[in-house]
């Protein structure tokens, strides 16, 4: 038997959604994200194997490349220890510790003392906060300054990183909610203050060019910092800055015009861009007005 698969009315893509979230590498990854992918892999696939190789090349593109198998209870314990000393140093050196788990993260490290100090001079301190694409950032809670009410939201699709994410932000005493959650297709509806989306929009691009943009209009969020690094995963720059500096203006444009850049950082290793909601409606409300 010849020819490429037809979109199925359920059965391939099952099974391939099955056999992948039997992978000890993928087996908790959100199945909606798998099911999806594997979808949208079928029409392209000579046959169900192949349904499933190109799946898993999905999964790591997005998902695998930047995190290995971290032991979580090891590192909560690690974490838990800290805490009860009530030291800071020894607190945050357990966060950096955990954080280092992840490539996103483990790139921030170097300037995270100034990082959230940077971009909540934009902000203001947030009261609440949906970090879209969480990864292990909530980690970096100790370095925000947040008041004791903030309620901190994070959406992923590893339900076993959430764990740690959710047990982490409960010693940390900050009330919250952790989520697994295929972003792209069921984009979070939360309002917040100000929504994170950190070195995600490359990741969304693989997936949909148009996510971007449907995430952070779903989103009721006042402010969205969205960043994109500045050299890949092997350390090299290769023109990144400028082509993510290119890409932020297309997204920009791509919001419209109820949404306005409210401020930029630039770090080591990280663009960072600011945008404000609410500017953007009170220039378009004051335009009405005029006319």
């Amino acid at each position: 038997m010849t020819g490429r698969l037809t979109p199925p009315p359920g059965g391939e893509v099952e099974s391939v959604t099955t056999r992948v979230l039997a992978s000890r590498r993928y087996r908790h990854v959100d199945p909606a994200l798998v099911e999806r992918l594997a979808a949208e892999e079928t029409p392209k696939a000579k046959n169900l194997a192949d349904v499933e190789k190109r799946t898993k090349r999905r999964l790591h593109q997005i998902f695998g490349a930047y995190t290995g198998q971290p032991d979580y209870t090891k590192l909560l314990l690690n974490l838990t220890a800290a805490w009860q000393t009530g030291d800071e140093a020894e607190i945050r050196a357990a966060c950096r510790e955990a954080m280092a788990a992840h490539a996103s993260t483990r790139e921030r490290l170097a300037v995270l003392d100034e990082f959230y100090e940077r971009v909540f001079a934009i902000t203001g301190i947030p009261t609440s906060i949906v970090d879209i694409a969480a990864g292990l950032n909530p980690l970096a809670v100790p370095w925000m300054q947040l008041g004791t009410d903030t309620r901190y939201v994070a959406y992923d699709i590893d339900s076993q990183m959430l764990g740690f994410v959710d047990g982490a932000l409960e010693l940390f005493g900050v009330p919250h909610r952790a989520e697994t959650r295929d972003i792209v297709s069921d984009p979070p509806q939360d309002t917040c203050d100000v929504a994170l989306l950190l070195k995600s929009v490359p990741c969304l691009d693989q997936q949909d060019p148009a996510a971007s943009a449907r995430i952070i209009h779903t989103i009721r969020a006042r402010q969205v910092v969205v960043t994109f690094p500045t050299r890949s995963l092997g350390g090299h720059a290769k023109g990144m800055a400028q082509n993510y500096r290119t890409r932020f203006e297309s997204l920009l444009a791509e919001l419209g015009s109820g949404f306005a850049l409210a401020g930029e950082v630039e770090l080591a290793n990280e663009l960072v861009f600011v945008i404000d909601r609410d500017a953007g409606r009170e220039m378009r409300d004051a335009n009405e007005m005029a006319h």
